[in-house]
């Protein structure tokens, strides 16, 4: 060893060491059965202190105690209790972007509380919110632009019919007027013939009448 090496002795730790759960579980069985808190200590080596904030983050209850429900912590004022009155309890006429912002309240309570973890906690379920109100938006929009495109394609399919069908009646129309005219100069044309048969057959006639007058 090295001149001027200092020696010193471990010292054992002081304090209680923190009892496994296993010992934890046999502590709140024995408890809830009944057994007094320092009975229970003094039984498994566990502090009364340590048993009474264990029992009480846990919500432990003694089958000698009546059972009440755990007290709420948020404010009569706090935006969710508001929010969940005015839905009267119906989860789905809740939206995202309401739960966000009841999120981002309490996490401004949090930090004005000096509460850095919660107000950290507050903030990952505003994110959350906004990101499920963000993928609802997206899925929103997706549908009312099928919707409009679908709406596009079959209002162009009735004007492509009506503009067929306008086509159709014009072409018939042209048809029965082109038989119209062509009616038209047939008969023409036979009072036309008939016309100068007459004719003929006057001039004939005055004709015959001259040849047989005496000059």
């Amino acid at each position: 060893m090295a001149k001027g090496t200092q020696i010193t002795a471990t010292r054992p730790r002081r304090g209680r060491h923190a009892a496994p759960e296993d010992v934890w579980r046999r502590v709140r069985d024995a408890y809830l059965d009944g057994m007094s808190a320092p009975d229970v200590c003094r039984l498994y080596g566990v502090g009364v202190t340590a048993l009474r904030s264990r029992a009480a983050r846990e919500l432990w209850r003694r089958r000698d105690q009546a059972w009440a429900p755990p007290p709420n912590e948020l404010d009569v004022s706090d935006e969710g209790i508001l929010l969940e009155d005015r839905a009267g309890g119906d989860l789905d006429k809740v939206e995202f972007y309401q739960l966000s912002f009841v999120a981002h309240r309490r996490s401004m309570r949090a930090v004005m509380r000096g509460d850095a973890a919660e107000a950290l906690r507050w903030r990952k379920v505003r994110i959350a919110m906004d990101e499920e109100q963000a993928e609802i938006d997206r899925v929103t929009a997706q549908h009312e632009a099928i919707r409009y495109e679908r709406a596009g394609w079959a209002e162009l399919a009735a004007y492509e019919a009506q503009k067929a069908a306008a086509a159709d009646a014009a072409a018939a129309t042209d048809a029965v007027d082109d038989a119209f005219d062509a009616a038209n100069a047939s008969d023409a044309s036979h009072s036309s013939d008939a016309s100068d048969a007459v004719f003929h057959s006057n001039s004939e006639s005055v004709a015959g009448r001259s040849a047989h007058e005496p000059v």
